[in-house]
């Protein structure tokens, strides 16, 4: 009777450890990596690429959190967080990026701008919590 639009989950999509995919992966929402992917990674939501992955192929998101081995390009509309065990060989195009200490990156960075509207939709959705002097906890 009504069309309602189906929302994604938080995490809709993940690729188990022990499991190979060769093609491309394609989601509305995020996607979780555990095992190995040979081909392009497009989500309109977070990717998330574990230690025990490697991917061989180019990864689009809002937000590209990287812990596991990549082999290609990476595009964030967001965030991009190369973790101390995460090895990049590739170009990045990203709005933000945080590496920690004993992540390898390879390649070129291109920095990017985005409208006010895109910025909001890419942005974490995490609530800042400040503890006061009394121990109270106050969220803003």
């Amino acid at each position: 009777m009504f069309n309602k639009k189906k929302t994604p989950l938080a995490m809709d999509t993940v690729l188990g450890e022990f499991t190979s995919f060769t093609g491309n992966i394609e989601s509305e929402g995020s996607v979780k990596v555990l095992g190995r992917v040979e081909g392009d990674i497009r989500a309109s939501g977070d990717v998330y690429i574990e230690p025990t992955s490697t991917v061989n192929g180019n990864i689009y998101g809002s937000n590209v959190y990287i812990s596991g081995t990549i082999n290609g390009n990476v595009l964030s509309k967001g965030l991009l967080h190369l973790t101390s065990q995460a090895k990049l060989i590739g170009d990045i195009e990203v709005n933000s990026i945080v590496t920690d200490e004993g992540a390898i990156f390879q390649g070129t960075c291109r920095m990017i701008e985005l409208s006010n509207k895109e910025e909001a939709a890419a942005a974490p959705s995490k609530k800042s919590r400040i503890k006061s002097k009394r121990n109270t906890i106050v969220e803003e």
